[in-house]
């Protein structure tokens, strides 16, 4: 009637696309965000992100978006779910002027959103406004270096059993996860200084569900070489707070030694360590930072920083490298002015 003719073919692969067009239009939010979650796991994400994605999902986006259809989403609702966010207090500190989560919302939702563009479920992502890039807790006015004498402080205020970890964390550069996953047969050759060597090879991760030991962060198994003064120290802490089998816990409970320290106890004793040296908003991370500046300070190189600090992120590395560059400043200085 029409004096045209459609192929059945094309009828039927036009009759599919557009069924599948229609299925594509109404995915929820929820039902995309598992999906995605999926995906990660599937690309070999980390078990962690995973986790804290999940949980930021399901804290703070799920319940505004999670039965929305992902085509409706406008950038006006993200906005809207973002500035809720922002608005609450911060429970970890009340008087921040920023709660530090809404950065977080906004990170889960670009990753989520940014895979449903590349699978073709909208044409672009509602999420516009970028992270602001804030920090919740005090800044320490010091800054987030310590000196060496805060370091032997801050170890002398923790409790005798726990007391290792802090060199362990500046001077090795280990991670808190790193220091807690320690057993003894990770100690090799301490009683010659010039082979003595830290192998490590598993994290405590309090967002593994069911495993706490994990491997380290991607690409973090590494061997570190121990500074010959901390030798004494560790080898008197292997004595009298470790038990002699190789897979007992550097960091055991003081009568319990096949017993791990929880994450919890330690943190509890860290903020009393730092408080008595002077140094209450002091992270722990900072100790790790603390030693990488002052190896970097030592001359060492890119690939060397990358190895000793497990980082898989040249970027990050760098910043240790600026240190150099700043001292080597400093001594072109003095050398200028004693020449002058």
């Amino acid at each position: 009637m029409r004096g045209t003719f459609v192929p059945p073919a094309r009828e039927r692969a036009e009759r599919r696309a557009a069924a599948e067009q229609a299925e594509r239009e109404s995915v929820t939010f929820e039902q995309w965000a598992e999906t995605w979650l999926e995906h990660l796991r599937e690309q070999g994400g980390a078990e962690s992100s995973i986790v804290t994605h999940r949980s930021v999902l399901r804290a703070h986006v799920l319940p505004v978006l999670g039965s929305a259809r992902l085509v409706d989403i406008t950038p006006s609702e993200v906005d809207d779910l973002i500035a809720g966010v922002r608005a609450r207090p911060s429970r970890r500190n009340p008087k921040a002027r920023a709660n530090g989560v809404a950065p977080n919302v906004l990170r889960t939702l670009r990753a989520c959103l940014n895979v449903a563009v590349k699978r073709g479920l909208i044409p672009v992502s509602p999420v516009q406004a970028e992270a602001p890039a804030r920090r919740v807790r005090p800044t320490d006015p010091e800054g987030d270096i310590a000196t060496p004498a805060e370091v032997t402080a801050m170890t002398a205020a923790m409790p005798a059993h726990l007391q290792i970890a802090i060199p362990l964390a500046a001077w090795c550069s280990l991670r808190l996860g790193e220091v807690l996953g320690l057993q003894r047969g990770d100690f090799v050759h301490l009683d010659d200084p010039r082979r003595a060597l830290l192998q490590v090879r598993r994290q405590v991760n309090s967002k593994a569900p069911g495993a706490p030991l994990t491997p380290p962060k991607a690409d973090s198994v590494r061997n570190i070489a121990i500074p010959s003064f901390m030798l004494e120290l560790l080898l008197e802490h292997l004595g009298e707070h470790v038990g002699e089998v190789r897979d007992v816990p550097v960091l055991a409970h003081p009568r319990r030694k096949r017993e791990r320290v929880s994450q919890t106890t330690f943190d509890r004793h860290w903020r009393t360590a730092r408080a008595a040296a002077g140094r209450p908003t002091f992270r722990f991370h900072d100790l790790r930072h603390t030693g990488l500046t002052m190896y970097a300070q030592q001359g060492a190189t890119l690939a060397e920083l990358l190895h000793r600090g497990g980082h898989t992120d040249v970027s990050v590395a760098l910043r240790y490298q600026h240190a150099t560059a700043e001292r080597d400043r400093a001594l072109t200085m003095k050398l200028a002015e004693a020449l002058r």
